[in-house]
């Protein structure tokens, strides 16, 4: 865990509209994870309809208070209605440099740094940011890491019905360069069974039922209307999906029913990716 520092006030702060915050002054540390204190009359996660997250202008996180909370249940973080994490680290991973793989170095070209909360019907919100920072990552072990940083990115879907569909995974696609998947998450009702393949080689293939029992068993918690493909289970970072190198990568999923879906991936980038 890193030292904790409360961040600058949120600007907007409203019951409709986008709250700004300005990150500036965390520039010259690692970001570990940023925590969100959420008060005032009547706000909750599902009232922040959308989080980003933009470095140097660019989207580096991309998610909405209740696909957020719904992530960091699945990975065993204590649910509380007042706080809600954005993490870029890996807290109970298996090592120190797994721990801190994907957390933000912004002496790493980052030069600007804001978020942005869209909020949709609360009556006199506040929000609070508290950030876990550590040094810059400097050690030799951290060197070929120190760049990547834990970012999330989210699509939409329609299906069309019951069968099996391609999923649009963000930078899935080879035309696209391909990415370092540390999971891929589903948001979905009727998803009942995952297959991927990589040049052409089925390289993971599960039902739902199969899929939360073994993540029982990794100590995660299986979450009602998610289908999470979790590639580091097991909290080592070195299990991640890397496509970089695929000549091609395809992601079908089984469907009881039609439905529209959200797919939000967490990925290891630097920032001039995407």
């Amino acid at each position: 865990m890193g030292l904790r520092l409360k961040c600058l006030p949120f600007n907007n702060v409203v019951a409709n509209g986008v709250a700004t915050l300005d990150l500036s002054s965390l520039l010259g540390t690692t970001i570990e994870r940023i925590t969100l204190q959420l008060g005032g009359t009547a706000l909750t996660k599902a009232m922040l309809t959308s989080i980003q997250m933009k470095a140097n202008g660019k989207i580096i996180y991309d998610t909405s208070g209740a696909r957020r909370d719904t992530c960091m249940q699945y990975r065993g973080i204590t649910a509380n209605a007042g706080f809600l994490v954005l993490d870029f680290s890996e807290i109970r991973s298996k090592t120190e440099l797994g721990q801190s793989l994907g957390s933000i170095d912004t002496t790493m070209g980052v030069t600007s740094l804001k978020m942005e909360i869209a909020i949709a019907g609360a009556t006199a919100p506040t929000l609070q940011a508290w950030a876990e920072v550590d040094r810059p990552q400097v050690d030799v072990s951290q060197a070929s890491t120190r760049p990547l940083i834990a970012r999330v990115h989210s699509s939409n879907q329609t299906i069309g019905g019951s069968g099996q569909f391609s999923i649009s995974v963000p930078h899935f696609a080879v035309s696209e360069g391909g990415s370092i998947y540390k999971r891929i998450a589903i948001f979905s009702a009727n998803m009942t069974g995952l297959l991927i393949k990589k040049n052409g080689v089925v390289v993971e293939e599960n039902i739902k039922s199969l899929n939360d029992y073994q993540q029982m068993e990794y100590k995660k918690v299986p979450q009602a209307g998610l289908y999470m493909m979790d590639f580091i289970t097991d909290d080592n970072q070195t299990q991640a999906l890397n496509t970089r190198d695929a000549q091609t990568m395809e992601i079908l999923g089984t469907f009881s029913a039609g439905e529209t879906i959200v797919i939000e991936v967490e990925v290891l980038e630097p920032l001039g990716a995407f």
